[in-house]
């Protein structure tokens, strides 16, 4: 017995001195590759592989966006423009986003999109460019969170209502439960930092068995309609002038179902071992 505990002491120390030395390697490899860049590497490194992922999972929210929002790609373009306007939505984002995982993996560091700008945009114009592409993401992302506290907000608003039909529902109602949640999103990005890696490795569960858990009832309990109505059947609820039209307005909820994924690249920046292997 005692021989097996020395051995098991033995592969738990190896593998921990391996591990320790990959990260090791990785540091060393950011930091010239980060020097490469003109960038000197000040964040502390605490995202593995899992809550990375949780993390890119948690940005991207993608069944989560559709199931909140899919009423707009019902309501213009019909069930047949909901499946081909996500398969639309989802080659468009992946076109995009091919590329800019090229340009993460030369260039890792958290500026993003204004420092490939401005490597890569001619010198009489890098500065003007570089500047109007690093506003223009701020303005997104200030978008991206106003839009998740507001959804997430009035999603709480709903529930009060289904379960208390005696409540009353007022607009500053939903104003202060879109505070509350970006509060509490503020609480674990500061105050709790450090569990982050924890935290999005729980949110990943959640997201994979919440899938089938709003996933089957909805296949079995709801009521179905024909294939042919799936895949043909277009609309135009929303009177618009033309079909093609309506279509492309209800476009809007497929692509905010996709629009996590350009922050997914900052992980790299938090990432525990080689961030340009990571991505």
């Amino acid at each position: 017995m005692e021989r097996i505990h020395e051995l098991h002491v033995d592969d738990s120390t190896i593998k921990s001195d391996t591990f320790r030395e990959q990260q090791r390697h990785g540091d060393e490899r950011d930091r010239e590759e980060l020097a490469r860049l003109g960038k000197k590497q000040v964040l502390k490194r605490n995202f593995g592989f899992m809550s990375m992922l949780g993390f890119s999972c948690t940005m991207l929210a993608t069944w989560e966006g559709l199931l909140i929002l899919f009423t707009q790609g019902l309501t213009n373009g019909g069930p047949a423009g909901l499946v081909y306007g996500y398969v639309l939505s989802w080659i468009g984002t992946l076109a995009v986003f091919v590329s800019m995982a090229e340009l993460v993996s030369m260039a890792p560091t958290s500026s993003g999109q204004y420092h490939w700008v401005a490597m890569l945009a001619p010198s009489s114009c890098r500065k003007f460019l570089s500047y109007l592409t690093g506003w223009l993401t701020v303005a997104g992302w200030q978008a991206f969170v106003a839009s998740a506290c507001y959804l997430c907000g009035t999603m709480i608003q709903g529930l009060i209502v289904v379960q208390h039909p005696s409540y009353s529902p007022e607009l500053w109602h939903g104003t202060f439960l879109f505070w509350a949640v970006a509060a509490f999103g503020v609480f674990f990005n500061t105050v709790v930092s450090r569990a982050l890696p924890q935290i999005e490795g729980i949110i990943l569960v959640l997201h994979v068995f919440g899938f089938f858990a709003i996933l089957i009832p909805l296949v079995y309990l709801s009521p179905h309609i024909s294939a042919k109505d799936v895949f043909t059947q277009f609309s135009n609820h929303g009177g618009w002038p033309t079909q093609g039209l309506s279509f492309f307005v209800g476009l809007i909820g497929n692509v905010f179902a996709f629009l996590g994924m350009g922050q997914t690249k900052l992980a790299n920046v938090r990432f525990r071992t080689d961030a340009m292997r990571a991505i």
